[in-house]
């Protein structure tokens, strides 16, 4: 074998070029790792690479999440900055999720001094991935696997690399989720370091697994680490807004000015507060009774408040069939588009009396 094959052969997971499967389609990134000298600054909408993913059956509905807010994927592959970027850490993490297939590609930004291919330098950027930095011979880079994975299970989520030779040399994991409760989530082959999940997580139970990885001797000796090993769940919009604060009942005094807060709704969302998945916008679907207007009160999409949109005359509590108003409120993720989960409750209004009226006699004696 030639220095090459062997490289292949022990590092597939550090290799610059990803080879593809030359007789069948192999669901995935056909380039699962990346490297990327650091700008000087990621300018906004300017690509920074192409990710090329296939899932082998027309990538019918396919999105990619990308670990940095600052930056997003289009529909093509190519990743772009949503601004102008000056520091974005050391490595960012690209998942892609079709109807058929899914994977994580890994893009590791290095110094422009820092020699892609060779091997001591791959290693120097393990301290500065957030993981402390050691004279270790092992490289544990961070894990990000998507909640609610489809079966089948076990599945390879990642691996660890280490630089030792010593014959008869395993790896052993152990932490929180390995042998500890809860027990048996993840697990490592001893042999090639491959990172594998047993089962589908929940990020709103656990939403990061620090982990440990050692290198052991034939004997079960530790002869290397342990290392920290990061493990981070992906959220998805798999939880509805909900309204907890109820019953919701406001006050607005009779000819109150127009734009008057009455109140404000708001409800909670258990997924990933940095994403879109908890990015909430209000509406009101529904008001009771509809006079003397259908439109009475309006409500701040973002902020939750609901104030008077009526003119003052006609929020005159001696005119109205009831000064009791029901709005059905609505909060819906993902920003409000269509396909954004939705939760729903009821604010009741009460049009507060104002003494605007003098006493009147009604009967002559």
């Amino acid at each position: 074998l030639d220095v090459k094959s062997l490289f292949t052969f022990f590092f597939p997971q550090v290799l610059l070029l990803a080879c593809a499967e030359d007789l069948e389609c192999v669901p995935g990134f056909r380039q699962k790792v990346f490297y990327i000298e650091q700008p000087f600054e990621f300018t906004e909408d300017q690509p920074v690479l192409k990710l090329e993913f296939d899932d082998c059956k027309g990538n019918s509905k396919l999105n990619f999440e990308v670990s940095n807010p600052d930056f997003k994927v289009e529909r093509d592959g190519s990743l772009i900055a949503l601004k102008n970027v000056s520091e974005a850490g050391r490595a960012l993490f690209v998942h892609a999720r079709s109807e058929h297939a899914e994977d994580m590609a890994e893009i590791l930004i290095v110094e422009a001094n820092e020699k892609h291919g060779a091997l001591k330098e791959i290693f120097k950027i393990e301290g500065n991935l957030g993981i402390p930095r050691q004279k270790r011979a092992i490289l544990a880079t961070p894990i990000l696997i998507p909640e609610n994975q489809r079966p089948p299970f076990p599945r390879s989520v990642g691996k660890v690399i280490s630089s030792e030779g010593t014959e008869g040399a395993k790896f052993r994991l152990s932490g929180k989720g390995v042998d500890q409760d809860p027990k048996g989530i993840f697990r490592i082959n001893e042999i090639s370091g491959d990172v594998s999940v047993t089962r589908a997580l929940d990020r709103e139970a656990i939403a990061n697994y620090e982990l440990e990885v050692e290198v052991t001797d034939i004997s079960g000796k530790t002869i290397d680490g342990p290392v920290r090993l990061d493990i981070s769940v992906i959220d998805q919009n798999d939880n509805r807004p909900m309204f907890k604060e109820g019953p919701y009942i406001g006050h607005v005094m009779e000819g109150s000015p127009t734009g008057t807060t009455v109140m404000r709704m708001t409800a909670f969302d258990a997924d990933d507060s940095s994403t879109d998945n908890a990015l909430l916008r209000y509406n009101i679907l529904k008001q009771t009774p509809t006079k003397p207007s259908p439109n009475m009160f309006y409500i701040d999409p973002e902020k939750g408040d609901i104030v008077t949109v009526v003119s003052p005359v006609l929020l005159d509590r001696e005119t109205m069939e009831t000064p009791k108003y029901e709005l059905v409120i609505e909060a819906k993720d993902m920003g409000g588009l269509d396909v954004g989960l939705t939760g729903t409750a009821t604010a009741t209004i009460l049009i507060d009396d104002k003494n605007d009226h003098p006493p009147e006699f009604t009967k002559k004696e």
